[in-house]
């Protein structure tokens, strides 16, 4: 008896010396940074960047704590999840309008973090339209086509605004079946995303194939979206990409990640048609595209 008065005396001091002094073990700050998964092609480099983001800014902000949550919620319900902030409360994407309660929910960090590359987008086709897509040397024979996206994804407005019909019933996952049991023409993913994509999911004995030297351009920046309940986050990352974006990190991420894109869409004899597409207005951070991306030939508009 005596001795578990002794332990319990003991304990009762600790705890007080430590409520006096404001200090507890548990009380240090730790930010929650919980990641929400994008495709495939994409991810490695977007984990990375918001690590050098969170690396970046160690000395301004607390401790953090990086996770990432991979659940196929589809566009529309990952939106919804991540303004309520409590199972994700960070992910990429590319850019929107500002219009609704819901995205008043989320805040765009204004910076884009892909050089513009998301804007390059190859087509996938069924094996035996292959032939034919290599004879498609306009715009106007690729409309007579109808493309296949996801439901609500940015690019449905963009290839609408340009004249290409469009079916976006589908979400990403189910897209590939839809086009082998030829609900659309083809499928329209980022140059970085196409070849994971259709490895990934390729239907069981499928002969999808992507189109090889054929790609569409318009502006897509990618930024990172942040529920408003962390808006301490939102701030970090804008700080951390800033400075990985002046001292050149970002970049040489982005490079080491995307050499092989890079090429491609450099590649003597591609075929590029270039849609108009407006930009989402946000308050952009100046010059933070990659510049030797953006001035490829035949995008500039």
């Amino acid at each position: 008896m005596m001795r578990f008065l002794q332990t319990t005396l003991v304990a009762l001091f600790i705890f007080s010396v430590g409520a006096s002094s404001g200090w507890c073990a548990e009380e240090a700050p730790v930010m929650d940074v919980r990641y929400w998964d994008s495709t495939k092609g994409r991810f490695n480099y977007e984990y990375e960047l918001l690590r050098l983001a969170l690396e970046k800014t160690v000395e301004d902000y607390p401790a953090y704590r990086l996770s990432h949550h991979n659940e196929n919620l589809g566009s529309s319900r990952g939106r919804r999840v991540l303004a309520e902030g409590r199972k994700i409360n960070v992910y990429a994407a590319p850019a929107r309008e500002k219009l609704g309660a819901l995205e008043a929910q989320i805040h765009s960090v204004p910076i884009p973090i892909l050089g513009g590359l998301m804007g390059y987008r190859q087509l996938i086709v069924r094996e035996n339209a292959l032939p034919a897509m290599a004879t498609i040397t306009s715009e106007d024979e690729l409309q007579k086509l109808t493309v296949g996206q996801g439901q609500h994804w940015p690019d449905v407005a963009i290839f609408r605004r340009n004249g290409y019909p469009v079916n976006d019933s589908g979400r990403l996952s189910s897209l590939f079946s839809m086009l082998e049991q030829q609900r659309f023409d083809y499928l329209s993913l980022g140059v970085i995303e196409a070849n994971r994509e259709l490895a990934v999911h390729q239907p069981k004995g499928g002969n999808l194939a992507v189109v090889p030297d054929l790609y569409l351009y318009y502006p897509l920046p990618v930024v990172f979206h942040v529920s408003v309940s962390s808006d301490l986050l939102a701030e970090r990352l804008e700080a951390g990409l800033r400075r990985a974006l002046n001292d050149g990190s970002m970049e040489a991420l982005f490079r080491a990640h995307f050499a092989e894109a890079l090429a491609a869409i450099h590649q003597e004899g591609r075929r590029l048609f270039v849609l108009d597409a407006p930009l989402p207005d946000l308050d952009w951070v100046p010059q933070s595209e990659f510049p030797p991306l953006m001035r490829l030939k035949g995008a500039d508009r």
